[in-house]
């Protein structure tokens, strides 16, 4: 059974040694995310991973209300997105260079992974915005953002964006409950294929919009 804390671990991981003592001017660098470059996509990362160690320090919810599938619905692309991006932004400007908040981001994710490694799996935090729900669950919604995030990074770097296994299972079975069901084989997709467009990174070819049929007017399946 996948551990998602040692899935986020080793995500978190790989991030680090991409940026950790990367040129500053790559911090610079665009993303196909149009509200960020690389400097502050890594501030929404590392905001993104210090929900743990925040949401750790408040009192626990009475109930949970969603899992790691249905946290992804309660989110308002149209309404919530300008702020998110505001968000990383910010952090991003707290630090002067890029390498300042490589080593914050460092720091924040060992000490995030560290906090969740020793808590009960089944203690409830509650997000800021809504969404209450065990630790185990929210930490499966932090693999998904860093896993997408670092291919989002290593696409605006030249590199060819991929997960660990672990991360990859825990992404595709959050995407695949989203869509209800498994896509078709036909498509003859692997994990990168079902990420960029499940996430709206790539749009879908008049050709898998035929082999999806209705399932299609579900993606993408994370805005």
């Amino acid at each position: 059974m996948i551990d998602p804390v040692d899935a986020l671990r080793g995500e978190c991981e790989l991030v680090s040694e991409l940026v950790l003592g990367l040129p500053e001017e790559d911090f610079a660098k665009p993303t196909r995310l149009p509200e960020w470059n690389v400097k502050e996509l890594l501030g929404h990362m590392k905001r993104g991973v210090d929900r743990i160690n925040v949401f750790l320090d408040a009192p626990p919810p009475p109930a949970a209300d969603a899992d790691a599938i249905s946290y992804w619905t309660r989110y308002d692309p149209v309404t919530d997105s300008p702020a998110v991006a505001a968000r990383g932004k910010a952090v991003a400007d707290e630090f002067e260079s890029g390498q300042q908040l490589a080593a914050a981001w460092d720091e924040t994710w060992r000490r995030a992974t560290g906090r969740a490694a020793t808590e009960a799996r089944s203690r409830l935090v509650e997000v800021s915005w809504g969404p209450a729900l065990t630790l185990d669950e929210y930490v499966k919604t932090r693999v998904l953002e860093i896993t997408v995030h670092r291919m989002d990074m290593e696409n605006a770097l030249g590199l060819k964006g991929w997960g660990t296994d672990d991360a990859i299972s825990i992404v595709d079975e959050i995407l695949v409950g989203l869509l209800g069901e498994e896509p078709p084989t036909e498509l003859e997709w692997d994990a990168v294929d079902f990420i960029d467009t499940g996430s709206g990174r790539r749009e879908l070819t008049d050709a898998e919009r035929e082999t999806l049929g209705e399932l299609a007017d579900r993606f993408p399946l994370l805005a």
